[in-house]
């Protein structure tokens, strides 16, 4: 899968941008195309999609079309400080305002290229007969949950599917021994309090464990004096 906050605080100069202007237009052109044939070929959108975002020629348009102010306020990207002209979000904000490609779609279409491509060149053979709709459905699960699926597949077979290995998931945690309890969820009900909480908490139980004590002694010299 592409890490699309690899390139949040990288850049490029005036001077580059400038240059970048005439490259971005060609780039969309191609995309433009791309468009018109999707339904047919979607692999190529995706494999142009990643030329693009690897070209940072879109940083170009940053200051001319978009400022930070707008993908935050506009776009309501959770654009970081000081984040550099190649930022992710410039793209995907370019994306939509250019070809109308919210940033779901974006990251789908270049991630199904990411995943299921031989490169950049083609679908490896196994995943040619799948649709755009289908691969969507798998770019979430791992190499051996995809193994069981097949291309007759519909779509709600494939999410009940991913339901099943949800809901299994769920039971080996529940059957999971104490020992063996994931320390996260051990300890969640807990990342909510504050420390005033906690220490309250700890004061309680220190006045608990003295009573206890007072109680366990009071018990002994009870027994004591019985017996004696």
């Amino acid at each position: 899968m592409i890490d699309f906050k690899q390139k949040r605080f990288q850049g490029v100069s005036s001077n580059e941008k400038m240059e970048n202007l005439e490259v971005l237009e060609k780039y969309a052109a191609t995309i433009r195309k791309d468009l018109e044939d999707s339904k047919q070929n979607f692999f190529w959108l995706g494999v142009h999609l990643i030329d693009l975002y690897s070209s940072n020629t879109y940083s170009a348009i940053v200051g001319i079309r978009f400022n930070h102010e707008q993908i935050r306020n506009e776009y309501g990207f959770n654009l970081p400080i000081g984040a550099g002209n190649c930022c992710a979000d410039f793209f995907f904000a370019y994306c939509f305002d250019e070809f109308g490609l919210d940033k779901t779609r974006v990251s789908r279409l270049m991630n199904i290229v990411d995943e299921f491509g031989d490169g950049l060149r083609c679908f490896k053979k196994e995943w040619e007969p799948y649709s755009y709709s289908q691969l969507c459905e798998l770019l979430p699960l791992s190499d051996e949950e995809r193994k069981p699926v097949q291309p007759d597949w519909t779509i709600k077979k494939i999410r009940e599917y991913k339901k099943s290995l949800v809901a299994t998931s769920q039971q080996v945690e529940m059957e999971l021994p104490e020992a063996e309890e994931p320390l996260k969820d051990k300890y969640a009900r807990f990342e909510k309090w504050t420390k005033r909480e906690l220490c309250d908490k700890i004061f309680d139980l220190e006045a608990q464990y003295d009573e206890l004590l007072r109680e366990n002694e009071r018990l002994r010299l009870s027994f004591l004096d019985q017996a004696g």
